[in-house]
């Protein structure tokens, strides 16, 4: 089955806030990732960004985490933090651009 074309194009960020790794090993969550994810959502609200923002149990970066992944494309922002976020906001802010230029009409 084929997704209309507006629906391939709905930008979607998943931040990582995992708390806990069955084999002890560090996760996203108590390296900044909670913070981060809250510090995105105020961020997002001010900005008025339009892109869905969904917290995650795991991403699968956690050696290099906390990490976000922008959808489409599966685009990678590792190893940031609650400071980082005006950063983030900013490379969102140039990823929904590029996305509205590239959808179709």
């Amino acid at each position: 089955m084929r997704l209309p074309a507006e629906a391939r194009f709905e930008p979607v960020m998943r931040v990582c806030v995992n708390e806990i790794q069955e084999d002890g090993s560090r996760c996203c969550g108590p390296r900044g990732g909670i913070e981060l994810a809250e510090a995105l959502e105020a961020g997002l609200a001010r900005r008025g960004l339009e892109i869905e923002m969904k917290r995650f149990g795991c991403l699968g970066m956690c050696t290099r985490g906390p990490s976000i992944m922008l959808y489409p494309g599966n685009s990678w922002l590792l190893r940031v933090g609650p400071e980082d976020a005006p950063d983030v906001l900013d490379v969102v802010e140039r990823f929904i651009a590029d996305l509205a230029r590239r959808k179709p009409a």
